[in-house]
């Protein structure tokens, strides 16, 4: 086993001097305690399993940095590419120690009955905790966004794992409280942050880690699946729970008598959902005062009577047609469209009801296909396709007390994945109804299956590498985007700068015909690369600003100071290191530089003149020609500032909701443009650090428009954009129906 092993595979020390919570609980076998050997094992099992994956992804960077390299639009961005090469490789042995030592940590605390591994990386702090991890700084904020993204995801894709693990290392270490996925030692969020950490041991910029975070979520996180079964069997294997059942435990009730339904609406209280816990309230009091207490149980429709009515409705709605063609019934008509199903089927008389929790939920699953189709953060097409799941999730919301009550509940949650999905969806960027399709296949399978126990968690893994696939294209593409219209801002900044510079120097000298044409030709072409280079090199960048001053004072007659001709030998130098760097033809770059020396020494006496100096008068110096203008790549920018970077001078400055919208849009954010005329889905994708810029891409990536905030503000006033919600859509909709529900009951 290399050194890399050993260090992950470390032993924990035994402390004896740890009073750890519950440890004399567990049997001991040779001076040292169950509790401690099976967490020993249990971190020797973990890391072993990951081990050659981590490993393996460490060598990949090395392609991947290469690969971007390569595609890279910027001599700057190729070499931050070839630098995370050379860093990575270098500490690759570095990188994997440290994630060992990081976990090792999360272990030795653990061991402690300490359950926080992460404090706020401040000295203070760091004093008074010991041994502590610090967590990233919080000017690292996108990093920290990428960590909780691969964190959100691990806890999604293994539910089941983890809720199995927590019960586990809850038994295991004896404590009073129920850990989560927070305190579990490799759970998601100790496995994510002791990875991000060990990026410390790097020299690269920042956004090389972030892209190294994303890669982690992209190549690692499968990993953690056989790594978390193979713990929980571990573990079950020495006796930990090992009947332990993954289920979500919630009240249950305590008057079946009254209800023979599954779902129990007012009892299906859940401390995770504040607005049906609201809803519940209210249903539960109005229950209580309802005259259903005198139905005897055989006055109250039976579960199977009302499922046999529903999925004959479902039959024949959804026969064997196109879903978008079939015949649809309104949300809120559906209670009525069953009331007649259960007469026809003769499975309800006038002195039977349905039970008043079963009522409530009918009522309720119509409120939330309302508010769906409603909705305008959904698309009229995703919105029509995913109403067809009203009747199957009617029937799931009766037997599953959980639907409601339950932001974790798989079927709820593959709800909200869809609709976050489809926020920016439509048929120009989705021109082969790829997405569409997925989207109605989902639905089928749901309408066709949902008698039976579909694996919800199933569903939501594939629809997420199904969009993961989608959302990666259209990343590259509005990468690409991006960084087309950044660079073409950068340039276009650079030249207004560099015409102004050349106005500033020029106005009101008097110079010859031929140096105005070198500083506003190919000297405007070395200022504006200069420009752009300056970060990388600022002093290059101050000499050649430099160089115009010196050219226009030394080619001035009226100036009474007399260049020397060491001076001028300077200036023809500069000229020529500095054409150097624009690919000045070679022969002709001789000849100007030749020309500049004898003109300048005749200006300056050094040499007796032959020829007559053509000079510009000071007062037409900046007026210049159309054929002048189209060889110069600033000359029409002296003439006429470039205004495009300038926010618009004639829009109100008003502090209000409108304004405070368009400046607090974050990335990744989307809003509908042309709103009163041809409503359009744009993601805001890049922030322009010059000019403020907002840049809006469509769901592929291709730019839509650019616009500053005050424009956006203006907009939002005359409500030709509007914002869209970012809240998931059930947590959206049960507030509306709580809200609607509270207004009703006063």
């Amino acid at each position: 086993m290399d050194k890399n092993k050993d260090n992950l595979h470390k032993n924990i020390k035994v402390n004896s001097k740890n009073n750890v919570v519950g440890i004399d609980k567990l049997t001991v076998n040779n001076g040292v305690s169950k509790f401690s050997k099976t967490l020993h094992e249990t971190h020797r099992i973990f890391v072993q399993s990951i081990h050659p994956r981590l490993n393996d992804f460490f060598e990949g960077l090395n392609d991947f940095f290469f690969d971007m390299a390569e595609q890279a639009e910027s001599n700057a961005l190729q070499n931050a590419y070839f630098s995370a090469i050379g860093d990575t490789r270098k500490n690759k042995t570095e990188l994997t120690r440290q994630f060992a030592k990081n976990v090792n940590l999360i272990f030795q605390k653990f061991k402690s009955n300490d359950f926080v591994y992460f404090v706020e990386n401040n000295d203070k702090l760091a004093q008074k905790t010991k041994p502590n991890l610090a967590l990233i700084k919080e000017d690292d904020l996108d990093q920290k966004l990428a960590i909780n993204n691969v964190i959100a995801k691990i806890s999604q894709v293994y539910n089941k794992e983890l809720y199995l693990l927590n019960v586990r290392f809850t038994e295991l270490a004896q404590t009073n409280d129920d850990l989560d996925n927070h305190a579990n030692p490799i759970g998601p969020d100790a496995i994510v942050n002791a990875f991000a950490l060990s990026l410390k041991v790097l020299k690269s910029e920042n956004k090389i880690k972030l892209m190294i975070i994303k890669l982690f979520e992209k190549n690692m996180v499968e990993s953690l699946g056989p790594a978390y079964r193979q713990v929980n069997k571990y573990l079950k294997k020495s006796g930990i729970l090992p009947s332990l059942k993954f289920e979500v435990k919630h009240r249950t009730s305590t008057n079946h008598s009254m209800n023979n339904s599954i779902n129990y609406l007012a009892q299906a209280l859940s401390e995770e959902d504040e607005n049906y816990k609201k809803i519940a309230s209210i249903l539960e009091h109005d229950r209580e005062q309802s005259s259903q207490q005198n139905y005897a149980p055989e006055n109250i429709v039976q579960f199977s009577h009302l499922s046999d009515a529903l999925n004959q409705i479902t039959a024949e709605l959804f026969s064997d047609q196109e879903l978008a063609a079939k015949k649809s019934i309104g949300p809120l008509e559906l209670k009525d469209e069953l009331l007649k199903k259960l007469k026809s089927l003769k499975a309800i008389s006038s002195n039977q009801r349905i039970a008043t929790a079963d009522e409530n939920t009918i009522d309720l699953i119509g409120e939330l296909f309302q508010f769906m189709v409603e909705d305008r953060n959904l698309p009229e097409t995703i919105q029509l396709v995913l109403s067809k799941l009203q009747l199957p999730f009617l029937q799931i919301a009766l037997k599953d007390k959980t639907f409601f009550s339950d932001k974790h509940n798989n079927a709820r949650k593959l709800l909200n994945i869809i609709a976050e999905s489809s926020i920016g969806w439509s048929p120009e960027t989705d021109d082969k109804s790829v997405f569409l399709n997925k989207v109605k296949e989902i639905v089928d399978f749901i309408l066709k299956n949902h008698e039976k126990n579909i694996n919800y968690e199933k569903l939501i893994e594939r629809f997420i590498r199904f969009d993961n696939k989608i959302k990666k294209r259209a990343s590259i593409t509005e990468r690409r985007t991006t960084a087309k219209v950044s660079g073409r801002e950068r340039l276009n900044t650079a030249k207004q700068k560099t015409a102004e510079l050349l106005k500033r120097h020029l106005k009101g000298q008097k110079v010859p015909a031929l140096v105005r044409e070198i500083l506003l030709k190919p000297w405007a072409n070395v200022l504006i690369l200069s420009e752009l280079r300056k970060e990388e090199s600022p002093e290059l960048f101050s000499k050649h600003r430099r160089f115009v001053e010196k050219i226009v004072s030394a080619s001035n007659p009226d100036n009474p100071e007399k260049r020397t001709d060491e001076f001028i030998q300077s200036v023809c130098e500069q000229l020529t290191d500095g054409l150097k760097l624009v690919a000045y033809d070679i022969k002709e770059l001789r000849e100007k530089s030749q020309a500049i020396e004898k003109c300048l020494k005749e200006i300056n006496g050094l040499v007796e003149s032959k020829n007559t100096i053509e000079f510009i008068d000071p007062e037409d110096i900046l007026k210049l020609s159309k054929e002048f203008n189209e060889d110069s790549s600033v000359g029409e920018l002296i003439e006429n500032p470039d205004h495009v970077m300038q926010a618009p001078t004639d829009l109100p400055q008003i502090d209000d909701v409108h304004n405070q919208a368009s400046l607090t849009l974050v990335l990744g954010e989307w809003i509908v443009i042309n709103a009163k005329t041809q409503p359009q889905r744009v993601k805001l994708s890049w922030v322009s650090p010059i000019s403020g810029k907002l840049l809006f891409v469509d769901a592929k990536g291709n730019k839509v428009k650019d616009i500053f905030p005050i424009e956006l503000a203006d907009q939002f006033r005359k409500e030709e954009c509007l914002t869209m919600q970012q809240i998931p859509l059930m947590d959206r909709a049960m507030s509306s129906i709580a809200q609607k529900v509270v207004r009703k009951k006063a």
